[in-house]
């Protein structure tokens, strides 16, 4: 058994995000819930008021065990407790699935598994599936796209530029074999989507969809496990925090992509690449059942175009007001974005030290490396705020005059005339007058 088999193989079949969901913990939780409800604890009453779906109709003098357990069930991420027992039962026959080593769940087609990422590759492999699996790991929601011949080019280079450690020739390499993989997509019966709610994942999806019509793959079956929320996790990030039983579980939920999401997706990479964000500022705002996730992660990308008052992205912004508590290492910015800030996160560590990076190579930086070495361990480079950062953080400054090294979002050109900016207020991208 080679190593990598076997640290497969001893990969636990559930989280401990699903073992927090144990009926028997649930269970005292409520108890201890109901007595403390009925005690009148402040803190009890806060997380009726908060998570009860009639939180003024309980009498907390009379509260009962069901509407206790109707509470932890709302807290875990379902709507009931009744859902709750489902999820947990549903997640066991998962497990016990995988361990008797049933039927895998994909071997009735010969499958190709699609994922931005190659972080559920052996997570699937564990829970039983047999079907190839691509690995799509190009961030477009970070840097220039380009649609037509050069588009890889483009992209290889954004790459090797400014994420630390890429090399141009490997990236455009691995780029190209991803992409002839991809067009080769209609050998297979059958393609299995695995894409989250961030804009990562709904661009990558929408390059993915509009790649599919293009190579006659959409006339096999195409199927989509998609969510914005997992039962256990209070703050998902992404596929990439499911178990394998989790993931066999979900597969089970699999849905056909309708046809009309092909038409949108296409849209939408149609206008990713255009020099303007006006277009896809509009799909933004469109909401649609196909993709579900799609407006909202739109939204979270347009955010990332220069701001109105100060020229800061969102993730520039947040990042530098974390600043203010005193220089910390870009690991440590880089957890308190993640957890506490992003409502919507998509980043990698390396793209956001990217970002970080692209910041103190201003003519007049809003923050600095301290010291200025590149050879600390990853993630312990220290970053602190300047003047000049705080200034911006006040209003009392815009980017644009800190001569900021070059920047592009999909096919706009940052500070450019046009100079397209995000109006957070109005949820638009908008232009500044000349």
């Amino acid at each position: 058994m080679t190593d990598n088999l076997r640290s497969t193989q001893d990969m636990p079949l559930l989280s401990e995000a699903d073992l927090s969901l144990s009926l028997h913990r649930q269970r005292k939780r409520a108890k201890e819930l109901r007595d403390a409800v009925c005690s009148g604890a402040p803190e009890a009453l806060a997380r009726l008021k908060k998570h009860h779906p009639h939180p003024d109709r309980p009498d907390p003098a009379r509260f009962k065990l069901s509407d206790a357990q109707c509470i932890v069930a709302r807290e875990a991420g379902v709507s009931s407790w009744p859902a709750l027992k489902t999820h947990v039962t549903q997640l066991e026959q998962a497990k016990a699935a995988i361990e008797s080593g049933e039927t895998l769940p994909d071997d009735d087609l010969p499958t190709l598994h699609i994922r931005c990422g190659n972080d559920i590759e052996r997570p699937l492999r564990r829970a039983g599936f047999s079907g190839d699996f691509l690995m799509i790991a190009d961030p477009i929601c970070q840097g220039p796209v380009s649609a037509g011949l050069g588009a890889l080019e483009t992209r290889a280079r954004f790459l090797s530029s400014d994420y630390p450690g890429q090399d141009f020739d490997d990236s455009l390499t691995k780029l190209q074999a991803s992409e002839d993989r991809l067009n080769r997509a209609h050998e297979f019966a059958r393609v299995a989507l695995w894409f989250e709610h961030d804009c990562y994942d709904q661009l990558l999806l929408c390059k993915v969809l509009t790649s599919l019509r293009a190579s006659g793959a959409d006339r096999r079956r195409v199927e989509i496990i998609t969510l914005d929320k997992f039962p256990g996790h209070r703050k998902f990030i992404g596929i990439g925090q499911l178990s394998p039983a989790a993931l066999r579980h979900m597969y089970a939920r699999r849905i056909v992509v309708p046809e009309e999401a092909y038409g949108i997706a296409s849209r939408v990479w149609e206008a990713l690449s255009a020099p303007s964000p006006e277009w896809l500022g509009a799909l933004a705002l469109s909401e649609n059942k196909t993709l579900p996730f799609l407006a909202r992660a739109l939204q979270r990308y347009l955010a990332d175009l220069p701001g109105v008052g100060d020229g800061l992205s969102f993730t520039e912004r947040a990042a530098l007001g974390v600043l203010t508590e005193g220089p910390l290492p870009w690991a440590e910015i880089f957890r308190k974005f993640m957890r506490e800030l992003d409502p919507l996160p998509f980043h990698g560590d390396l793209m956001f030290y990217a970002d970080l990076l692209r910041l103190s190579g201003a003519g007049d930086p809003p923050l600095l490396a301290v010291p200025a070495d590149t050879d600390l361990a990853w993630g312990k480079q220290v970053f602190q705020l300047t003047d000049t950062g705080q200034q911006l953080l006040a209003g009392q400054k815009d980017f644009k005059s800190c001569r900021p090294l070059p920047r592009y979002q999909g096919g706009v050109t940052c500070f450019a005339a046009p100079d397209w900016r995000w109006d957070a207020n109005l949820q638009k991208p908008v232009a500044l007058p000349l």
